[in-house]
């Protein structure tokens, strides 16, 4: 079957976490080639698109024709380029090199999310890289940069310098997440999701407008929503935590985090008419039946969400996916 025979005189190097899109963008820009005849080269397919705004994908035959372009087995590349994964591979059909641009991300691989320039630069890479990542935002601790999903480019990366609190929250999560791998991660996208809820009816709360303001983003403006919060959705999940780990009596623990969270809204200056719907739809999901005697503390790395939390994803899953709650950024307040 036809298919190229040697690779590309100029190669480029993948950026942890690349999508595909983004990494056979810059390898045709590399070699002097527009994106179309370069996936010429690849296979066949209906329209090459932006890779800032999906994921191409592959068949295992396409895959094949990739490698020899970039020199490379294609296991090597799988491991690269997490979008060339098995899971992700098209259908084989008749046997010939196919490509596609899925407008329909595959689970486990949500957005499109911008890398850290700076982070391509030392990598000598002079145009946008795009990530695949399960949440529609990244943070680089070491540049202290916030990119996102989004395709606009005022700003196409916040920085954290005068966001203190967002850095600190990063790292409590990846914290919370380390220690307590599953749950963690579950109790972290509840979190957020009730932060959303909050968001949704006081996007203009005093410290979430500021912290908007000092990232030079509209206090409204859904791209900031996941930023402004990320402070109280890590606090949040670490009052969940504490209230799923130590269970003697539901009533009482459950008194606890609402009081827990009370506090916490009030020295907030959230509206308490907004705060606690959320909190109590989420103990609904969670409810435990009652234990005859106080049961051991659970070992950290074995903690796992209660069986009420019904919409455990894979840990690449996006937030929605881990979330047991069923609203999204984005829907009006009526939906929530």
């Amino acid at each position: 079957m036809w298919g190229p025979t040697h690779r590309l005189p100029l190669q480029v190097r993948h950026v942890a976490d690349e999508s595909t899109g983004s990494f056979v963008n810059r390898l045709a820009h590399c070699n002097g080639l527009e994106l179309d005849a370069f996936l010429d080269r690849v296979g066949h397919g209906r329209q090459a698109v932006d890779p800032r705004f999906t994921e191409m994908y592959v068949n295992w035959a396409g895959l094949q024709h990739l490698a020899v372009l970039t020199g490379r087995q294609p296991q090597e590349l799988q491991r690269a380029l997490s979008g060339l994964a098995d899971r992700y591979l098209l259908p084989e059909g008749d046997g010939t090199a196919q490509w596609e641009w899925s407008w329909e991300p595959p689970e486990g691989e949500a957005y499109v999310v911008r890398g850290c320039d700076l982070c391509a630069a030392q990598r000598l890479v002079d145009e946008p890289v795009w990530l695949l990542w399960p949440d529609r935002w990244r943070v680089c601790l070491r540049h202290h940069r916030w990119t996102d999903s989004s395709r606009s480019d005022a700003p196409a990366r916040v920085r954290l310098d005068g966001l203190p609190a967002v850095v600190r929250a990063h790292r409590e999560r990846l914290r919370l997440q380390r220690r307590f791998p599953e749950a963690g991660t579950a109790l972290f996208a509840d979190a957020f999701h009730v932060a959303v809820h909050w968001w949704t009816r006081m996007p203009l709360a005093a410290r979430w407008a500021l912290r908007a303001e000092r990232a030079g983003l509209a206090p409204r403006d859904l791209r900031a929503a996941p930023l402004v919060i990320y402070p109280e959705a890590v606090a949040l999940a670490q009052a969940m935590v504490r209230y799923e780990r130590t269970v003697p009596c539901e009533s009482r623990t459950r008194s606890l985090l609402l009081y827990e969270v009370e506090s916490m809204a009030a020295a907030w200056g959230l509206d308490e008419r907004f705060v606690m719907a959320p909190v109590l739809e989420w103990l609904t999901r969670h409810h435990r039946p009652p234990v005859p005697v106080r049961p051991p503390m659970v070992r950290d790395r074995g903690f796992v969400p209660p069986l009420g939390h019904t919409r455990v994803a894979a840990s690449s899953g996006s937030l929605e996916q881990r979330s047991c709650l069923p609203w999204q950024l984005g829907a009006g307040s009526g939906e929530l």
